[in-house]
């Protein structure tokens, strides 16, 4: 197992440790930095290490290491298999006793890896919020320990002033060995893509739209000319009905006073024979 790189940081920055975890894993690299990095001085850097899309697996440990004498196993093995360190730096990191280990240990077996770091709170250089571990502001014997004459001076973003965008696009870069405004530039340049592509999609959608609702609204105008026309049949049918139904009783009306005429000739022709002497 190789990490694209092992996050240290103190237990009391979980949050933001978490955070930049997914964001650096979930990040999609731009197509051409897969085929070729190019660092700020020129120099092509090997690609081998990053994925076809993404800065992954990085490595953060969530277990607490407690009373510990050393980091373990497992923690060195990632150390080991680490190509960058990123450092979560806050005064509870500086106070880290295995923040500092890790910083150490790393810088042992990698000389020449990216160390980077994020200001997650604290102020560098203030004796009551100093947030660098001395890791960070000192060079490193090949042993391990301190090395107080080389004095280093770490940059890192700080999320107390720069949005969570710009510092996770900053580590990065550094991840990558790419400039920051050279990774910016293809970050617009995607967005733009993005916008064109979201816009073209949407006027798709709306043509589609548009086309339902005109088909919709002339199968509600045909569904009413239908039901117009069979109303006008119904009532049509109905009339009929009616005008039949009244002929038929107006037959039987003079079918019943034929009879009654008939039935009072009969009577009255009766009648007359019985008064003839």
């Amino acid at each position: 197992m190789r990490y694209a790189a092992f996050i240290s940081y103190s237990h009391q920055d979980r949050k933001v440790a978490k955070w930049l975890h997914r964001a650096i894993e979930t990040y999609r690299i731009p197509r051409d930095l897969t085929q070729e990095v190019v660092n700020d001085a020129g120099d092509v850097v090997d690609a081998s290490r990053i994925s076809p899309t993404a800065l992954r697996p990085i490595f953060r440990d969530d277990d607490e290491l407690g009373g510990a004498a050393e980091l373990g196993p497992k923690l060195e093995a990632a150390l080991a298999a680490a190509e960058a360190l990123i450092v979560v730096c806050s005064p509870a990191a500086a106070a880290s006793e295995w923040v500092g280990k890790e910083i150490r240990t790393f810088r042992t077996m990698h000389p020449d890896a990216p160390v980077l770091a994020v200001i997650a709170h604290g102020q560098p250089g203030n004796p009551a919020a100093e947030c660098f571990p001395e890791a960070l502001r000192w060079g490193v014997h090949e042993d391990g320990s301190l090395d107080r004459d080389r004095p280093m001076e770490p940059l890192a973003p700080d999320l107390q002033k720069s949005a969570r965008a710009t510092v996770k696009l900053k580590l990065i870069a550094g991840l990558l060995g790419v400039g920051y405004s050279k990774l910016t530039r293809r970050e617009a340049r995607r967005r733009q893509r993005f916008l064109i592509f979201a816009s073209s999609a949407a006027a798709v959608l709306l043509v589609i739209l548009s086309g339902l609702t005109i088909a919709a609204i002339t199968s509600a105008r045909e569904a009413i000319r239908e039901r117009n026309a069979a109303d006008v049949a119904r009532k049509a049918a109905l009339q009929e009905r009616n005008a039949a139904v009244a002929a038929r009783d107006l037959a039987e009306r003079r079918a019943w006073l034929a009879q009654q005429a008939a039935s009072q000739i009969r009577s009255f022709a009766a009648d007359a024979d019985c008064s003839v002497p």
